[in-house]
């Protein structure tokens, strides 16, 4: 009796181990591993009021542009936009190197609400060389560019070195002549006494409703004034502008054949309609006869 109880408890222990070993190759995982394999699960951290509003306004910038592309219509300028603004921030001369190393200063420009950086002059120290040519529109109102030259920091906040607000001189709000000019920079030495910074200004004037080609590239990225979250913009292209044609001058030998052609049609008239017509005969002949009836 003894022995088969024994060998009873041997064949219940064979029978719960194979039961183990079945449920093991239950939950064996057979394929691909997932991402997430020996990862311990985080819960995400909820987006901050300032993230959900960046999110959303992305999430129409981008549903927008789909629906542009889709429709096929063209972008129109804003009825505000004055011209388009080129400035090439080339260079600085700082008069103090901040720190016990050379620092590394990049440029911030504002116009408006867009907003640009120049590339970090690694070591530029109190010389700093960018070369870096922007483009942008104007608004009414524009008057004036913000500048300001920050060291850039590795291990805490980027310094800021000098600023400055830069009138736009009236001869290129005119669009009549470049600006190439240095200005001076404020700073802890006082006002205008940080240095000089060296910009060339150009405007282009631009006509009410010029259609714009929808831009092809991505938002760009740059930080914020105040320290917060990065602000985006998306450059807007602008299509090839077409070169403007002189009128037509009618030559004293066309002259007088339309003169015998149409006696009751003074002379400056079949002149004005022939330089309407870019110079093309049929269709001022055409519009003569129109003229006649």
């Amino acid at each position: 009796m003894a022995e088969k109880e024994k060998m009873a408890t041997e064949s219940v222990k064979l029978s719960a181990a194979e039961q183990k070993r079945e449920e093991r190759k239950k939950r064996a995982l057979l394929g691909p591993l997932p991402e997430n394999f020996l990862r311990i699960p985080v819960d995400d951290e909820p987006l901050t009021d300032e993230e959900r509003d960046r999110e959303m306004a992305l999430a129409l910038q981008r549903q927008l542009n789909y629906q542009e592309r889709g429709s096929g219509q063209q972008q129109v300028l804003d009825k505000n936009v004055t011209g388009r603004l080129t400035v090439t921030i080339a260079e600085a001369k700082l008069t103090k190197n901040y720190g016990v190393t050379r620092m590394d200063p990049y440029a911030r420009i504002r116009v408006g609400h867009q907003i640009y950086e120049t590339p970090t002059c690694t070591n530029g120290a109190r010389e700093p060389k960018w070369n870096k040519t922007i483009n942008c529109f104007t608004v009414r109102g524009t008057r004036s560019i913000d500048v300001e030259i920050y060291d850039e920091c590795t291990f805490s906040t980027d310094a800021l070195i000098a600023y400055a607000s830069i009138p736009i001189p009236e001869t290129v709000l005119d669009a009549k002549e470049l600006s190439d000019d240095w200005w001076p920079l404020s700073g802890q030495e006082g006002d205008g006494k940080e240095g000089m910074i060296h910009l060339i200004l150009s405007l282009q004037q631009l006509p009410q409703g010029l259609p714009v080609v929808p831009p092809a590239q991505l938002p760009h990225v740059v930080p914020s004034l105040t320290g917060g979250k990065p602000m985006t913009y998306t450059p807007t292209m602008l299509p090839p502008q077409e070169k403007q044609v002189e009128p037509s001058v009618m030559s004293p030998e066309d002259l007088d054949e339309f003169s015998k052609m149409f006696p009751a049609v003074e002379k400056d008239v079949i002149k004005a309609i022939y330089a309407e017509n870019m110079g093309n005969k049929e269709s001022t002949v055409n519009t003569l006869l129109q003229l006649g009836q």
